[in-house]
């Protein structure tokens, strides 16, 4: 069947993280793998007497087509909201995506041709690989520091591209609580980079789920709320403080961008399902967002700090790991030599599961790393899994001095 697909389908590959989440869905696996919200703070009562009153009430419009752009009202409440994070934007510069994974293949097809360069932290996001690579980007990596990209190089690697003849297109990041890192970006990174972007004449995409979940620390402007020249692409989801099921999310851009966008998701699934996008906007308009979202905050907080608690006590000397103020994820380095891959059929028959490092790295680096996420499991599946986890790391870190002959 080969010979059917085309050029573009034989270069896609699937997800390395769905591909492993595949061996971690056994009950007795504590897994720190999958980046999915705790169902505990869903607002399942109130989702449940919303649907009903919809469905009952609103059918004929609720359960018909929406336009492409997405349901007015949903569209304003989310404006009004981004409003109070400094982001100024018009009905006609935001469209509503089935989801913000929708959202990174549209900024694919929209900007993307094959053989263009795209910027992106190193590590990053795999769903954004896989996106950009589907259409034929050269992904770069740029090295990701404990406040951002390394913007020098990134200038140095910016200019040397356009020197050899290549095509710089956009640069992506996830400035806040980035996935897989957890690492935030400081105000001058943000500032400094839209001032690259801007002396390069690049767009710049900002992915944004993780945005509403800081627990600690100050509160830093998006890149959005920064912008100045429209350079920035904002890609928000509902995922994260409300729930994954909807497929909720929106992009909101300069409206040349945005009107493209919107011709281009015609062409995909014409528009995002109007019942969803009902559900949200009754939550967003009617409940005490702000109350949910504080109690989603702390609910987190709580379980990154039995998780940094249970490595200080478990880990083995040498190990590292990032201590996010916000989001879903930490991320975990083993000293060189190290394979993370290697150890994890290891750590199921521990009845553990994580996320190896190597995908998240265009350049495939990262082989002594791994993601780990504090979202699902209890504070008591954390110590254990972590202890559970400690054992496997320590028998590593045996093989390879024992290796290297030390």
């Amino acid at each position: 069947m080969e010979r059917f697909f085309s050029r573009r389908a034989r270069t896609i590959r699937r997800s390395v993280l769905r591909e492993l989440l595949k061996f971690t869905q056994r009950p007795e696996v504590i897994s720190f793998a999958g980046g999915t919200p705790d169902p505990e703070t869903f607002p399942k009562d109130e989702l449940s007497r919303i649907a009903a009153e919809e469905i009952a009430r609103n059918y004929a419009k609720c359960l018909q087509y929406s336009t492409t752009e997405g349901d007015t009202k949903l569209r304003e409440v989310l404006l009004k909201l981004f409003a109070g994070e400094g982001i100024e934007a018009t009905l006609d510069e935001i469209i509503i995506t089935t989801a913000s994974q929708q959202g990174l293949d549209l900024v694919a097809k929209t900007f993307i041709d094959p053989g263009d360069v795209v910027y992106m932290e190193l590590p990053s996001y795999i769903g954004a690989i896989q996106a950009f690579r589907a259409f034929q980007a050269e992904l770069v990596g740029v090295p990701l520091e404990e406040d951002g990209m390394d913007l020098e190089a990134l200038r140095e690697r910016i200019r040397a591209d356009k020197r050899e003849g290549r095509r710089p297109k956009f640069i992506y990041v996830i400035p806040d609580f980035q996935n897989p890192t957890g690492v935030c970006w400081s105000r001058e990174k943000r500032l400094k980079l839209l001032e690259i972007a801007s002396e390069e004449d690049l767009l710049v995409v900002e992915d944004a789920p993780y945005r509403p979940l800081r627990f600690r620390g100050e509160h830093i402007p998006s890149l959005k709320a920064l912008d100045e020249e429209g350079r920035v692409v904002f890609l928000f989801t509902l995922s994260k403080i409300l729930v994954p099921g909807l497929r909720v999310a929106a992009l909101v851009g300069d409206r040349e961008i945005v009107s493209k966008v919107v011709a281009v998701k015609q062409a995909a699934d014409l528009c995002t399902p109007a019942l969803t996008q009902a559900l949200a906007y009754r939550f967003l308009a009617e409940s005490d967002i702000a109350g949910h979202i504080e109690t989603i905050r702390a609910h987190y907080r709580r379980k990154r700090d039995a998780m940094i608690e249970a490595l200080e006590r478990h880990m083995p000397e040498g190990v590292r790991w990032t201590r996010p103020d916000g989001g879903l994820f930490l991320w975990v380095a083993l000293p060189e030599g190290a394979d993370t891959e290697r150890m994890f059929p290891k750590a199921l028959e521990r009845k553990v599961a994580y996320v190896i490092g190597t995908p998240f790295f265009v350049d495939g680096s990262g082989r002594n790393t791994m993601r780990l996420s504090f979202a699902i499991a209890t504070e008591e599946q954390i110590e254990e899994g972590i202890r559970r986890l400690s054992e496997v790391v320590r028998e590593e870190l045996a093989a390879v001095s024992a290796a290297a002959g030390l």
